[in-house]
């Protein structure tokens, strides 16, 4: 019955937690992006600024580099509600900068592009592409809580 329960009750709490996996999709595949955002970021007028997004926040491109705001410089900026955001990585180590950026149309869309080049050079690689974003499924304080105290009656019982 205890196994039952579990398995009944997890569904349900693995949806309350509220953050949300961005992943690009570009049109050469020049580079691999993704980052979290959480329910607030998400809300018209926030801007990114949680420690999920930015530990999270992962390029990978072509050029064999990968961009994170824990190896570079990092710059960002804006929000999703409105769509519109900025993103720059520069690695002084290696003389080199990424830019991130979204797009204002198609309106309703979440198109963007992404740039990587020299410091002082022109393009490496540059990609246009659109950004998609599910809900990450994890459980909640308060659902992880009442499958405790459900399984302690259980075993009362």
């Amino acid at each position: 019955m205890k196994l039952l329960s579990l398995i009944l009750f997890l569904p349900v709490a693995s949806l309350a937690q509220g953050t949300f996996q961005f992943t690009w999709h570009g049109q050469s595949n020049y580079f691999q992006a993704s980052f979290i955002l959480t329910d607030a970021e998400m809300q018209p007028g926030a801007t990114f600024s949680s420690p999920e997004f930015t530990n999270s926040v992962s390029i990978d491109s072509l050029s064999g580099f990968t961009y994170n705001v824990k190896n570079d410089e990092s710059l960002f900026g804006g929000g999703v509600n409105p769509w519109q955001f900025r993103m720059t990585f520069v690695d002084f180590n290696r003389g080199v900068e990424l830019f991130v950026r979204s797009l204002s149309f198609p309106v309703g869309q979440m198109a963007g592009e992404i740039e990587e080049k020299p410091i002082s050079g022109s393009d490496l690689y540059f990609e246009s592409g659109f950004w998609t974003y599910a809900e990450i499924p994890e459980p909640s304080v308060a659902a992880l809580s009442g499958l405790g105290l459900l399984m302690l009656k259980k075993s009362k019982a």
